[in-house]
Parts: structure tokens; C-alpha cells; sequence
């Protein structure tokens, strides 16, 4: 992972509808259950997020045992049922940079008291290249280029709680392949300055992806000493993640994030993770951010 990440953007060009409200139980202003469907645009909110700058550590390649520090925007703005911007992630599956924009909002509230959320719309990702002198590992394998993955997304929350699945193509010459992910976590309020944040996370990638970044071919076995090896699809890792945001005022905050994720199948048993690296990644990433 390069210190010089490119944030993404996402042109906006949606059609506006009012959304649709449907009452299905109960019409006291207390009790009152409505089921709110919305496309386009969204009622008028406020930009809503932070933007910072921090440091991490994280391993040199996907599979390495050793970590290397690095600088790293970091980023997450969002207009409520509209749009996202992250920057950089304790998380490999997010990439090094991601934006999504939201075409489709269910909500469903009790009296003034939202129950349930889901939303789901398109997202692009970006994803930093991989250099043969990165790692004393990587020699004879060659450079993987930069990734620009392109999908979608769908996103469910109740209270604290959320879940969401992504599936990401690229379309740039990195690694060609399909990435589906899956997390989901719990946020909770510690006090009025400490919020903290707990999640769980995997992936599937297929062939494509797990040769790009796994496999061996015979050119680069004969150049750098590794068994060749075929990489397949299947699910390629499970992960937890926490992160932490302390307020010290009402616009700067310190935001901290560590992750442990553990490869699976065909990356657990490439030569590149099982001989010159480790199954076992660790990362960790903290910074200072202004809040708005």
C-alpha cells in the first residue's frame, strides 16, 4: 500500500422522484408504522463526515509477514441516502479509496423512531499496485498495476447494527477480477467524547483475482524460485475489525482502527503466503480528523 492514494469520484446524473409513503399500521402520532420508499434524490440533509489525515501499518503485499508504515488520507463523507466518499481502511476489502452513490433508500419508523434502513446503488473502488520491489518475497514476480473495481452495493441497519455486500469488477489493468465482500458491525457510544465500533468481515474473489495476487506462473517460478502454483476462487480471507473516535472539540477528533485478518484456501496455500509470508495480517491505522 503507496502513501500516494487516489480518492475516487462519482458522477452524479440521477432521476429525482418524491418518495413513496405507505402506512401500515396503527395511525396514532405515537404508534404510527410507515414504510418509506425513495429514488433519486433525497429530502434536503446536511454533507455530513470528517476528513484527516493519519499513519498505518500494514503488510507490504497481500499475504506478507512484514509491515510497512505509511502515510494515509483518511476520509468518510457522506449525504444521508445520496452518497459516500471513504479514504483509507483498516479493511483490504474496501480498497485504498471507495465511493458509492445511493439510487435506492427503504426505510421503515415507528412514530419519529427509524426501525430499520436499507439502501443500495453502485460504487467504485480504487486499489493501489503491487511492486516486484516491494518485498524481497515479491522478486521475479513483476508488478500488478493499479485497480479500479466497479459494482455495487447493498446496506442494511437497525440501530447499531449494520450489514453490508459489495461485488466488485475491475475494469483497469490491475487484476481483472471479481471481488464479493461481506462485513457487518455494531457502533456504540462509550460517552459523549468515545466512540467505539466492532466488526466482522470476509470475502470471495474468483480466479482471476486469486492469480493476480496469489498465483505463480511458470515464468515467475523460474524467476524467483517459488513452486508455481495456480490460484482458484473460493473465499480468501475473514477479518475482524475495531475502530475507535475520540472528540477532542466539536470539530477535531482523534480516529484510531487495528484489524486482524486471516487468509483462506488458495491464499493461505500460495508459496507467497505459506513460504515467504504468513496467512495472519495484521493493520493498524490512526490519525487526526476534522469533523463537520
Amino acid at each position: 500500500m503507496k502513501p500516494n492514494i487516489a480518492m475516487v469520484a462519482v458522477a452524479t446524473g440521477l432521476m429525482t422522484a418524491q418518495p413513496f409513503h405507505a402506512a401500515l399500521a396503527d395511525d396514532s402520532p405515537d404508534n404510527s408504522r410507515r414504510l418509506s420508499l425513495g429514488f433519486g434524490v433525497p429530502e434536503p440533509a446536511a454533507v455530513e463526515g470528517y476528513v484527516g489525515m493519519g499513519a498505518g501499518l500494514f503488510p507490504v503485499y497481500e499475504g506478507a509477514d512484514e509491515l510497512g508504515a505509511t502515510a494515509q488520507p483518511l476520509a468518510d463523507i457522506r449525504y444521508p441516502g445520496l452518497f459516500f466518499l471513504k479514504g483509507a481502511s483498516v479493511n483490504p476489502n474496501d480498497g485504498q479509496a471507495s465511493a458509492g452513490l445511493t439510487v435506492l433508500n427503504l426505510t421503515y419508523a415507528k412514530g419519529s423512531d427509524t426501525k430499520a434502513r436499507f439502501s443500495l446503488g453502485p460504487q467504485v473502488r480504487y486499489r493501489s499496485d503491487r511492486d516486484e520491489d516491494d518485498s524481497d518475497a515479491l522478486s521475479g514476480m513483476g508488478d500488478v498495476d493499479d485497480s479500479v473495481e466497479v459494482g455495487g452495493f447493498l446496506e442494511a441497519s437497525t440501530g447499531p447494527l449494520s450489514a453490508e455486500v459489495s461485488v466488485a469488477q475491475d475494469v483497469g489493468s490491475g487484476h481483472d477480477g471479481l471481488l464479493v465482500a461481506f462485513g457487518t458491525k455494531y457502533t456504540a457510544p462509550i460517552s459523549d467524547r468515545l466512540t467505539v465500533a466492532a466488526g466482522l468481515s470476509t470475502s470471495w474473489a474468483d480466479a482471476d483475482y486469486t492469480q493476480t495476487y496469489f498465483g505463480i506462473s511458470s515464468a515467475q517460478a523460474s524467476q524467483s524460485g517459488l513452486a508455481a502454483f495456480d490460484g482458484g476462487s473460493g473465499f480468501k480471507d475473514v477479518g475482524v475489525q475495531i475502530e475507535a473516535s475520540y472528540a477532542l472539540s466539536d470539530d477535531w477528533a482523534i480516529n484510531g482502527q487495528a484489524g486482524y485478518q486471516r487468509l483462506l484456501s488458495d491464499a493461505a496455500d500460495s508459496p507467497l503466503v505459506d513460504q515467504e509470508g504468513s496467512a495472519d495480517q495484521f493493520l493498524a491505522l490512526i490519525g487526526v480528523t476534522y469533523r463537520f
